[in-house]
């Protein structure tokens, strides 16, 4: 099992942005209470747009009482809020993901990564990244779902590691192509190859990373449509907050 000893790319997201946010978060689930998880719980009114979605969870080992969970979007480049929602005392939670992303958080599959392809040129998408996790306005932890805290953390790969998220795309497209970039884990460089193969309808697509090690210093991830099995919400600090 590798160690990587980089920032994650979600870390990079604005903290004085997310705090703003959060502080703004806690106070309504303060004042809102229990309606708040019923809200955050409650199926999608008639007529709201089909690609919204819901995500929901539970967090292994939390224990830090009420907070506020943001996930974000932008795995290629700088994440950026997407939404808010609340983690209860159980570490449950349900956030949902705005039907429509605006434009601004959106990019060309080119711009994201030269060797990724999209079947409609003029189509715009974002990858989801981690979530990013505040009590008292102050960030403490973030969270991802994956086959082990490792993949979850995206410190620590193996054979057969998933780790799920979600695909937004502004129309219908198919992204082919790769990504390759080279990481530091532990003062040695790992050459890290993503392969898609991607149908996407407009709107929210949930999409699944298979993880291989073929050989030491390479990591191989497969996207496919879907999630990944045996799957679990693992809470993590990133290595900026170390």
């Amino acid at each position: 099992m590798m160690r990587k000893d980089f920032p994650s790319p979600v870390s990079a997201v604005s903290t004085r942005v997310a705090r703003g946010l959060a502080v703004f978060g806690v106070a309504v689930l303060g004042l809102t209470g229990a309606a708040s998880a019923a809200a955050l719980a409650a199926p999608a009114p008639a007529g709201h747009p089909p690609s919204a979605v819901t995500e929901r969870g539970k967090i292994v080992g939390w224990h830090g009482g009420n907070a506020v969970i943001y996930p974000t979007a932008g795995f290629f480049g700088n994440p950026q809020v997407l939404a808010v929602g609340a983690i209860y005392p159980s570490g449950r939670f349900a956030v949902r993901l705005p039907a429509r992303v605006p434009v601004d958080l959106l990019s060309k599959s080119s711009s994201q990564c030269a060797t990724l392809r999209s079947s409609n040129p003029s189509a715009l998408s974002t990858f989801t990244g981690d979530s990013l996790i505040f009590k008292r306005g102050v960030h403490i932890a973030d969270t991802h779902s994956g086959s082990t805290p490792g993949i979850a953390a995206f410190t620590g790969f193996a054979n057969g590691d998933t780790r799920s998220g979600f695909v937004y795309a502004d129309r219908a497209t198919r992204l082919t192509g790769f990504c390759q970039r080279t990481l530091s884990f532990g003062g040695r460089k790992v050459t890290f190859r993503q392969n898609f193969n991607l149908p996407l309808r407009k709107g929210w697509n949930r999409v699944a990373a298979f993880f291989s090690v073929p050989r030491p210093g390479r990591v191989v991830a497969n996207l496919r449509l879907g999630s990944g099995h045996h799957e679990k919400w693992y809470l993590f600090v990133p290595p900026t907050m170390r």
